[in-house]
């Protein structure tokens, strides 16, 4: 009786060691098939030059950053793309997993989202019609029709523009940056608040008759905006950030943003104030 319990418990322990070690193995899988292998990327489809189609191709900043991204990562990138004011709908909504149209970091969206580490650092802009040459000053726009594209930081900036100046304007939203620039084309809008790299990329393109004004707005931290309390989204962004990092310090960034604008936003400026 002896040796047929010690025989039973054998064979027991021996089927609990291998039930365990398929356990540890199953858990294992699992674990791996978690990782991501691809990142939906909303992005827009008329930001010229940050992400746009062009006769059906989409090209731009973004493409290229994410491209490299893809390449550091192994991720692959797919892109929806749409108007700028529907890109966080994607996002919301569980149909993308970021958005890539060089997005500011501010309080509002900080305290919905997770963000990446920034991978630019860019002036905000006010870019007037060229023979607007009075206009040097943040004040001077007093009582002139300021347009801004729908879902942009830009409306939040022109009230606050007003509210420090003392100044009233008259806002006007657009749907898209494409509306936005045939209103300035036409003279319906007298003000545009553009990123320096989007607006020395059109004024030399002629995309419009413009000019920058001196004084800057702001400088912008700029970075891919993650769903908060998803694991799926933290791991995600803590690929990311490290790819970023790793850009910024090989100078696959730099040689991205001289492509586009002939100047680098890859690094963080040292006298300038970054806002939230």
């Amino acid at each position: 009786m002896k040796k047929i319990l010690l025989t039973v418990i054998s064979i027991c322990v021996i089927f609990g060691m291998t039930a365990c070690g398929n356990n540890q193995k199953n858990s294992q899988k699992q674990d791996e098939s978690s990782t991501s292998t691809e990142i939906v990327v909303a992005s827009g489809s008329s930001s010229v030059p940050n992400s746009y189609v062009e006769n059906g191709v989409h090209k731009g900043q973004e493409v290229d950053i994410w491209n490299a991204i893809s390449k550091k990562t192994g991720l692959k990138v797919k892109f929806i793309t749409g108007d700028f004011d529907t890109l966080f709908g994607y996002l919301d909504s569980g149909k993308a997993d970021t958005v890539g149209n060089t997005i500011t970091i501010n309080a509002k969206r900080r305290d919905k989202y997770n963000f990446s580490e920034p991978y630019a650092y860019i002036p905000e802009k006010l870019v007037v019609h060229s023979n607007r040459t009075d206009i040097k000053k943040l004040k001077d726009i007093a009582g002139m029709t300021c347009g801004f594209s729908s879902g942009s930081n830009g409306g939040n900036l022109f009230q606050q523009i007003a509210k420090d100046q003392g100044i009233k304007i008259n806002l006007v939203t657009y749907d898209s940056s494409e509306l936005l620039n045939e209103a300035f084309r036409q003279g319906k809008v007298d003000v545009m608040i553009v990123a320096a790299g989007e607006a020395a990329y059109k004024i030399k393109n002629k995309v419009i008759d413009a000019r920058m004004v001196e004084e800057n707005v702001m400088v912008g931290a700029k970075a891919y905006p993650f769903v908060k309390g998803d694991k799926k989204s933290e791991e995600l962004n803590k690929v990311v950030t490290k790819a970023i990092k790793e850009m910024q310090k090989d100078g696959t960034l730099k040689k991205i943003y001289n492509k586009w604008y002939g100047m680098d936003f890859s690094q963080k400026p040292a006298n300038e104030k970054i806002a939230d």
